[in-house]
């Protein structure tokens, strides 16, 4: 292909029948064929009842096969024009590219001004609950908020990644975040999600009364000594009942399910159960509530208790982007009274979680309902800053040997 080619491309068409050159064109047609022209373009193609049309020599191989449209082709129109930029002085294509990268550079930031992303880290458990009605009843959207979420199997892992900054956001259990930041992360905790609803079962025939008598008994933790329930547990245990379960109790891990089977064997004396399967395993009245780790918290400190799960995040994100927390902090409190006003979102993530039982569903709303954080004010603030003295004052050696400072946050409540 040459210039000539690229400045007048002609594709030859018509109507009705075949190609049907006259008798004065077929010299001209033939020689083209042959290579013999010496003007790439011929003056005239005669077609009956049609205006004059200029042929193109890679053209000719064609007569006799009609196209489907008229005129120009399009794709000849395209290459003219390619070829056409390239020869424009170097200066002009620069300016082009320029404006076009340009143009692109404000499509994409205005797209991202309409809706905003960021990496949220959940994981299964009671936290789902408030993440399950923000986004399914479009609270994140009514900000202008995306949440691209990374969930993980286990509470430990979602702390890693909030502490090693994989995620933005995340649910994160209060005195482990407390650790981090007091480690140097520069983790910072900007609301609380909820106050355990975490139980200890024993069986009915169990002789354990009270915390004090577990002492050199099998306790079963879900989440492990490290876990925030269970830091919220030798808390209450060595304040008010004088037992440090960290060395006083044999502790066995394992998921909630596994240690209530293994607590109706005999294999353990008493079991910390998760959220969910502690609302479970009580409407089931399977075996008996030693002790509910808010209620024992309330009846000995008054009031509220301290919320053990909270929403965190790094300094360096909130520093770059304060609108991101800010706005998903207002979905956040927009969720929870869109709670109140519609409680029937509690029987929407029963069902979401295939918890079928009526009674189970009725004792899901009535056990997290009110457990759950509304106010991240002065008051709750200091609650949550005498909690972390107790725990460093008490099992301090085991869990928070420094209480952190600027920790927790109000800065970006709405």
């Amino acid at each position: 292909m040459n210039d000539e080619m690229l400045k007048y491309p002609i594709f030859p068409s018509f109507e009705e029948g075949s190609l049907r050159p006259k008798k004065k064109c077929h010299a001209t047609l033939n020689k083209g064929a042959a290579g013999q022209v010496r003007n790439l373009f011929q003056d005239r193609f005669d077609l009956p009842g049609r205006a004059d049309f200029k042929v193109a020599r890679h053209l000719l191989d064609r007569r006799g096969h009609p196209s489907s449209k008229e005129g120009q082709c399009g794709s000849w129109k395209f290459l003219r024009r390619i070829h056409s930029f390239f020869s424009w002085p170097v200066s002009t294509k620069v300016a082009i590219c320029a404006l076009l990268l340009l143009l692109a550079g404000c499509a994409e930031k205005s797209d991202s001004a309409g809706t905003r992303a960021f990496k949220l880290g959940i994981t299964s458990g009671a936290q789902e609950f408030v993440d399950f009605v923000m986004e399914g009843h479009g609270f994140l959207d009514q900000v202008g908020l995306k949440a691209d979420k990374v969930k993980s199997l286990s509470p430990a892992n979602l702390h890693l990644m909030v502490a090693e900054r994989k995620v933005d956001i995340g649910f994160g259990g209060f005195t482990t975040m407390a650790t981090a930041r007091s480690e140097g992360k520069d983790i910072i905790v900007i609301y609380g999600v909820f106050s355990p609803v975490n139980m200890v079962f024993v069986r009915k025939d169990s002789p354990i009364t009270t915390l004090t008598d577990l002492k050199g008994k099998k306790l079963g933790v879900f989440g492990g000594p490290g876990s925030t329930t269970f830091a919220f547990l030798a808390v209450l245990a060595k304040n008010w009942y004088g037992i440090d379960l960290f060395h006083d109790a044999e502790l066995v891990t394992a998921p909630a399910p596994a240690l209530a089977e293994l607590l109706g064997k005999g294999d353990i004396d008493a079991a910390l159960l998760g959220t969910v399967e502690s609302i479970q395993i009580f409407a089931q009245n399977r075996y008996r509530v030693l002790v509910d780790l808010s209620a024992e918290y309330k009846a000995h400190q008054g009031g509220r208790a301290p919320a053990h799960v909270t929403v965190a995040t790094n300094e360096e994100f909130a520093n770059s982007h304060p609108d991101i927390v800010r706005d998903y902090l207002k979905a956040y409190k927009n969720a929870l009274q869109y709670v109140h006003v519609h409680p029937e979102v509690w029987d929407e993530y029963a069902g979401s979680i295939k918890m079928d039982n009526p009674a189970e569903r009725a004792l899901l709303r009535e056990k997290m309902g009110p457990n759950l954080v509304e106010q991240w004010d002065t008051e709750q603030i200091a609650l949550q800053n005498d909690y972390l003295k107790l725990v460093h004052n008490i099992i301090g050696d085991s869990v928070l040997k420094v209480v952190p400072a600027d920790l927790i946050r109000n800065d970006y409540t709405p």
